[in-house]
Protein backbone atom coordinates (compact mmCIF):
# COMPACT_ATOMS: atom_id res chain seq x y z
CA UNK A 1 0.00 0.00 0.00
CA UNK A 2 1.42 3.34 -0.90
CA UNK A 3 2.17 6.33 1.92
CA UNK A 4 -0.47 8.22 -0.08
CA UNK A 5 -3.18 5.71 0.50
CA UNK A 6 -2.40 4.84 3.75
CA UNK A 7 -2.48 8.30 4.54
CA UNK A 8 -6.27 9.00 2.86
CA UNK A 9 -7.36 6.45 5.03
CA UNK A 10 -6.18 8.02 8.16
CA UNK A 11 -9.45 10.40 8.76
CA UNK A 12 -11.80 7.02 7.70
CA UNK A 13 -10.11 4.69 10.50
CA UNK A 14 -10.15 7.26 13.02
CA UNK A 15 -13.85 8.18 12.45
CA UNK A 16 -14.32 4.23 12.86
CA UNK A 17 -12.13 4.19 16.21
CA UNK A 18 -14.17 7.42 17.21
CA UNK A 19 -17.22 5.59 17.27
CA UNK A 20 -16.12 2.43 19.17
CA UNK A 21 -14.71 4.46 21.71
CA UNK A 22 -17.65 6.72 22.16
CA UNK A 23 -20.46 5.23 21.08
CA UNK A 24 -22.64 7.55 23.19
CA UNK A 25 -21.82 10.59 20.73
CA UNK A 26 -24.18 9.12 17.93
CA UNK A 27 -26.78 8.06 19.63
CA UNK A 28 -26.77 12.14 21.26
CA UNK A 29 -26.85 13.13 17.63
CA UNK A 30 -30.71 11.36 16.47
CA UNK A 31 -33.08 12.97 16.15
CA UNK A 32 -35.93 13.00 19.63
CA UNK A 33 -38.76 11.06 18.81
CA UNK A 34 -41.68 12.46 17.46
CA UNK A 35 -44.32 11.40 19.87
CA UNK A 36 -48.40 12.41 19.46
CA UNK A 37 -50.57 12.52 22.73
CA UNK A 38 -54.07 11.61 22.68
CA UNK A 39 -55.54 12.88 26.16
CA UNK A 40 -53.94 15.10 28.84
CA UNK A 41 -56.20 13.71 31.71
CA UNK A 42 -57.04 9.87 32.44
CA UNK A 43 -60.03 10.35 34.00
CA UNK A 44 -62.29 13.68 34.59
CA UNK A 45 -59.45 15.59 36.46
CA UNK A 46 -58.04 18.05 33.96
CA UNK A 47 -54.60 19.13 33.09
CA UNK A 48 -52.89 16.18 35.01
CA UNK A 49 -50.45 15.26 32.54
CA UNK A 50 -49.30 18.97 31.73
CA UNK A 51 -46.89 19.26 34.61
CA UNK A 52 -45.94 15.21 33.69
CA UNK A 53 -45.27 16.91 29.81
CA UNK A 54 -43.39 20.24 31.43
CA UNK A 55 -41.01 17.73 33.39
CA UNK A 56 -40.60 15.22 30.71
CA UNK A 57 -39.62 17.97 27.74
CA UNK A 58 -36.78 19.81 30.98
CA UNK A 59 -35.47 15.89 31.62
CA UNK A 60 -35.85 13.79 29.02
CA UNK A 61 -34.52 15.36 25.52
CA UNK A 62 -34.86 11.86 23.64
CA UNK A 63 -38.43 12.48 23.25
CA UNK A 64 -40.87 15.53 22.19
CA UNK A 65 -44.21 14.66 22.63
CA UNK A 66 -46.83 16.40 21.08
CA UNK A 67 -50.35 16.65 22.80
CA UNK A 68 -53.71 17.01 22.24
CA UNK A 69 -56.97 16.90 23.75
CA UNK A 70 -59.04 13.75 24.03
CA UNK A 71 -61.68 15.12 21.67
CA UNK A 72 -58.97 15.64 18.96
CA UNK A 73 -59.94 12.84 17.05
CA UNK A 74 -59.32 14.46 13.56
CA UNK A 75 -55.26 14.48 15.26
CA UNK A 76 -55.83 10.46 14.94
CA UNK A 77 -55.84 10.30 11.15
CA UNK A 78 -53.21 8.94 9.68
CA UNK A 79 -52.47 12.03 7.40
CA UNK A 80 -51.68 13.25 10.64
CA UNK A 81 -49.94 10.26 12.39
CA UNK A 82 -47.70 9.65 9.86
CA UNK A 83 -45.68 13.05 10.91
CA UNK A 84 -44.72 10.87 14.39
CA UNK A 85 -42.76 7.92 14.92
CA UNK A 86 -45.70 6.85 18.19
CA UNK A 87 -48.57 7.61 19.39
CA UNK A 88 -49.11 7.53 22.84
CA UNK A 89 -52.88 7.26 24.23
CA UNK A 90 -53.95 8.54 27.43
CA UNK A 91 -57.54 8.81 26.85
CA UNK A 92 -59.58 9.09 23.62
CA UNK A 93 -63.38 10.49 23.48
CA UNK A 94 -64.88 7.63 21.22
CA UNK A 95 -68.69 7.75 21.68
CA UNK A 96 -70.24 4.74 22.98
CA UNK A 97 -66.88 3.09 23.66
CA UNK A 98 -66.10 3.07 19.72
CA UNK A 99 -63.92 5.87 18.17
CA UNK A 100 -64.87 7.04 13.95
CA UNK A 101 -63.84 4.68 11.54
CA UNK A 102 -61.53 7.43 10.16
CA UNK A 103 -59.26 7.26 13.67
CA UNK A 104 -59.43 3.45 14.04
CA UNK A 105 -58.32 3.15 10.22
CA UNK A 106 -55.75 5.67 11.24
CA UNK A 107 -54.42 4.01 14.40
CA UNK A 108 -54.06 0.60 12.51
CA UNK A 109 -52.55 1.85 9.38
CA UNK A 110 -50.03 3.69 11.26
CA UNK A 111 -48.89 0.81 12.89
CA UNK A 112 -48.96 -1.20 9.58
CA UNK A 113 -46.38 1.27 8.80
CA UNK A 114 -44.13 1.03 11.35
CA UNK A 115 -45.20 3.02 13.80
CA UNK A 116 -45.25 2.72 17.38
CA UNK A 117 -47.71 2.34 19.96
CA UNK A 118 -47.83 3.31 24.03
CA UNK A 119 -50.92 3.04 25.52
CA UNK A 120 -51.92 4.37 29.60
CA UNK A 121 -54.38 3.54 32.54
CA UNK A 122 -57.83 4.31 31.48
CA UNK A 123 -57.29 4.13 27.67
CA UNK A 124 -58.19 0.45 27.25
CA UNK A 125 -61.67 1.25 29.09
CA UNK A 126 -62.78 4.12 26.23
CA UNK A 127 -62.77 1.80 23.16
CA UNK A 128 -64.85 -1.27 24.60
CA UNK A 129 -67.10 -1.36 21.58
CA UNK A 130 -64.51 -1.57 19.22
CA UNK A 131 -63.85 -5.12 18.88
CA UNK A 132 -60.28 -4.68 17.30
CA UNK A 133 -58.92 -2.67 20.64
CA UNK A 134 -58.15 -5.70 23.05
CA UNK A 135 -55.53 -6.93 19.82
CA UNK A 136 -53.86 -3.05 19.27
CA UNK A 137 -54.21 -1.84 22.82
CA UNK A 138 -52.96 -5.27 24.54
CA UNK A 139 -55.99 -5.05 26.97
CA UNK A 140 -59.56 -4.05 27.09
CA UNK A 141 -61.26 -2.86 30.62
CA UNK A 142 -64.54 -4.98 30.55
CA UNK A 143 -67.73 -3.35 32.31
CA UNK A 144 -68.85 -5.43 34.82
CA UNK A 145 -65.86 -7.51 34.84
CA UNK A 146 -63.12 -5.39 35.59
CA UNK A 147 -62.26 -3.59 38.39
CA UNK A 148 -59.56 -2.41 40.94
CA UNK A 149 -60.14 -2.11 44.84
CA UNK A 150 -59.28 1.28 46.63
CA UNK A 151 -56.54 3.80 45.32
CA UNK A 152 -53.95 3.06 48.17
CA UNK A 153 -50.40 2.52 48.21
CA UNK A 154 -48.27 -0.51 46.59
CA UNK A 155 -45.16 -1.81 45.20
CA UNK A 156 -44.64 -1.78 42.17
CA UNK A 157 -42.07 -5.07 40.90
CA UNK A 158 -39.78 -5.78 38.20
CA UNK A 159 -40.68 -8.90 36.50
CA UNK A 160 -38.43 -8.63 33.28
CA UNK A 161 -35.08 -6.66 34.45
CA UNK A 162 -33.25 -7.71 31.01
CA UNK A 163 -36.16 -5.56 29.07
CA UNK A 164 -34.82 -2.47 27.49
CA UNK A 165 -37.80 -0.29 28.74
CA UNK A 166 -36.62 -1.26 32.15
CA UNK A 167 -33.18 0.04 32.03
CA UNK A 168 -32.48 1.89 35.53
CA UNK A 169 -35.61 1.05 36.50
CA UNK A 170 -35.77 -0.76 40.13
CA UNK A 171 -38.79 -1.61 42.23
CA UNK A 172 -40.69 1.30 43.37
CA UNK A 173 -43.54 2.09 45.70
CA UNK A 174 -46.35 4.20 44.13
CA UNK A 175 -49.84 5.64 45.06
CA UNK A 176 -52.24 4.30 42.41
CA UNK A 177 -55.19 1.80 41.14
CA UNK A 178 -54.13 -1.57 41.02
CA UNK A 179 -56.66 -3.01 37.98
CA UNK A 180 -57.67 -6.73 37.44
CA UNK A 181 -59.98 -8.76 35.64
CA UNK A 182 -58.87 -7.22 32.39
CA UNK A 183 -59.10 -8.93 28.98
CA UNK A 184 -55.51 -9.20 27.73
CA UNK A 185 -54.06 -10.40 25.10
CA UNK A 186 -52.44 -14.26 25.79
CA UNK A 187 -48.93 -13.08 24.17
CA UNK A 188 -48.31 -9.90 26.38
CA UNK A 189 -44.96 -9.87 27.79
CA UNK A 190 -45.76 -8.53 31.51
CA UNK A 191 -42.19 -6.79 32.36
CA UNK A 192 -44.05 -5.19 35.92
CA UNK A 193 -46.49 -6.20 38.49
CA UNK A 194 -48.22 -5.36 41.47
CA UNK A 195 -49.07 -7.79 44.25
CA UNK A 196 -53.56 -7.76 44.64
CA UNK A 197 -54.47 -9.14 47.68
CA UNK A 198 -57.93 -11.14 47.00
CA UNK A 199 -59.86 -13.62 48.96
CA UNK A 200 -56.55 -14.99 50.84
CA UNK A 201 -54.22 -15.18 47.93
CA UNK A 202 -51.75 -12.99 45.91
CA UNK A 203 -51.92 -12.22 42.53
CA UNK A 204 -49.31 -10.40 40.73
CA UNK A 205 -51.30 -8.32 38.81
CA UNK A 206 -49.73 -7.09 35.09
CA UNK A 207 -49.13 -3.46 35.17
CA UNK A 208 -46.27 -2.43 32.14
CA UNK A 209 -46.83 -4.74 28.83
CA UNK A 210 -45.70 -5.45 25.80
CA UNK A 211 -47.09 -6.82 22.63
CA UNK A 212 -46.76 -6.50 19.03
CA UNK A 213 -49.40 -5.52 15.82
CA UNK A 214 -47.92 -6.74 12.68
CA UNK A 215 -44.24 -5.53 13.20
CA UNK A 216 -45.38 -2.65 15.37
CA UNK A 217 -43.58 -2.37 18.70
CA UNK A 218 -47.01 -1.11 21.30
CA UNK A 219 -46.52 -1.23 25.07
CA UNK A 220 -49.24 -0.93 27.91
CA UNK A 221 -48.74 0.83 30.91
CA UNK A 222 -51.70 0.66 33.56
CA UNK A 223 -50.28 2.99 36.11
CA UNK A 224 -51.63 6.76 35.98
CA UNK A 225 -54.38 7.41 37.82
CA UNK A 226 -54.12 11.18 39.30
CA UNK A 227 -51.71 13.86 39.73
CA UNK A 228 -49.69 12.14 42.43
CA UNK A 229 -49.18 8.76 40.51
CA UNK A 230 -48.07 10.62 37.25
CA UNK A 231 -45.84 12.96 39.43
CA UNK A 232 -43.80 9.98 40.21
CA UNK A 233 -40.39 9.91 38.97
CA UNK A 234 -40.43 7.00 37.75
CA UNK A 235 -43.28 6.81 36.52
CA UNK A 236 -42.08 9.18 33.92
CA UNK A 237 -39.25 7.54 33.17
CA UNK A 238 -41.28 4.42 32.18
CA UNK A 239 -43.51 6.57 29.89
CA UNK A 240 -40.33 7.99 28.12
CA UNK A 241 -38.57 4.47 27.95
CA UNK A 242 -41.81 2.74 26.99
CA UNK A 243 -41.94 5.62 23.84
CA UNK A 244 -38.42 5.11 22.97
CA UNK A 245 -38.95 1.38 22.73
CA UNK A 246 -41.88 1.49 20.36
CA UNK A 247 -39.51 3.82 18.10
CA UNK A 248 -37.39 0.89 17.86
CA UNK A 249 -34.72 3.31 19.75
CA UNK A 250 -33.91 0.68 22.62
Amino acid sequence: MSITHTLRAWPFALFLAAASLFPALAVAEQAPVKCLQIGLEPHKEAGIWNDVLADIKANYPSVEITAVEKENLEALRYENLKNYEVLHVVQIAAENGEPPDYAKEGILQFLQNGGGLVVNHFAVANCQNWRDSIDIFGAMWVSGKSTHGPYHTFRVDVADEAHPILEGVPPFTTDDELYYNLLMRPDMRVLMTGNEERLGHTVAEPLLCTHYVHNARCVYFALGHDAKSCAHPMFKKVVVQSIEWAAKRR
